[in-house]
């Protein structure tokens, strides 16, 4: 059985896939034993002679499980049936931040999120938890315009010893990384407080603060060039001097 055609794993009923990434596949299932729908993340079957992989996986399960805070997603379950890893974790239907950017949102809508992400970071960092992928696709939106700050794949328990990544492997978007973790430095919450400053700059401007055709010219951005004056995009918003 291939990912694509999944019907059941453990006892969730998968209903339909509803996102991909580079290391799994997210489905809507059922749960027929508490009668409600739910997300599962499922991990790709290669994945699995991947010892790294594996473990940055089951991090993730165990990191969000020990958090209960309103705006990080709930995770219910883990285990594992036959060659498929999974998370099971509360089912968010509004779409992702991702999908309402491209413009300037307003600035108390802009406001309204950014609250509740830095709560969730500062909950996430007392518990010496680092997320290190901050960026509009893993913040997901419910009905009620709540933010709810997922995947923690990558996720960097700062007293948990040495990383998983690799030696010179830097991990991460390039497009909300803070210099630090370009430098593949050691991190700590100041680092998610960058790329949620950057992701809070595309809210209110509708662009990215650095833009290049390539990953690397990127990278250079964050590292030499500082960033512009978002009202540069958006004249509408208050003069820089009174962020």
């Amino acid at each position: 059985m291939t990912a694509g055609n999944l019907k059941q794993v453990g006892p969730y009923q998968i209903v339909e896939r509803i996102g991909r990434g580079g290391m799994a596949a997210v489905y809507r299932a059922y749960q027929p034993s508490l009668d409600r729908q739910v997300a599962i993340k499922v991990m790709t079957p290669q994945f699995l002679e991947e010892p790294a992989a594996l473990e940055r996986f089951r991090r993730e399960a165990r990191a969000i499980a020990k958090l209960n805070h309103p705006n990080i997603l709930q995770v219910y379950d883990f285990g594992q049936d036959g060659d498929y890893l999974y998370i099971v974790s509360q089912l968010i239907e509004g779409g992702t931040l991702h999908q309402r950017l491209g413009q300037p949102v307003d600035l108390r809508f802009a406001v309204h999120i950014m609250k509740q992400l830095a709560n969730a970071l500062d909950y996430a960092h007392e518990h010496g938890i680092v997320h290190r992928d901050v960026k509009p696709r893993n913040v997901l939106m419910d009905r009620g315009d709540s933010a709810i700050l997922s995947d923690f794949g990558i996720v960097k328990l700062t007293e948990g010893g040495a990383g998983l990544t690799g030696t010179g492997l830097v991990v991460g978007t390039p497009d909300y990384m803070s210099p630090e973790q370009v430098m593949n430095e050691p991190l700590d919450g100041r680092s998610d407080l960058y790329s949620l400053a950057v992701v809070l700059y595309e809210m209110v401007t509708g662009i990215l603060p650095f833009r290049a055709d390539t990953p690397v010219a990127v990278i250079m951005g964050h590292l030499q060039r500082n960033i512009p004056d978002p009202t540069m995009h958006n004249a509408s918003l208050p003069s820089l001097t009174k962020w």
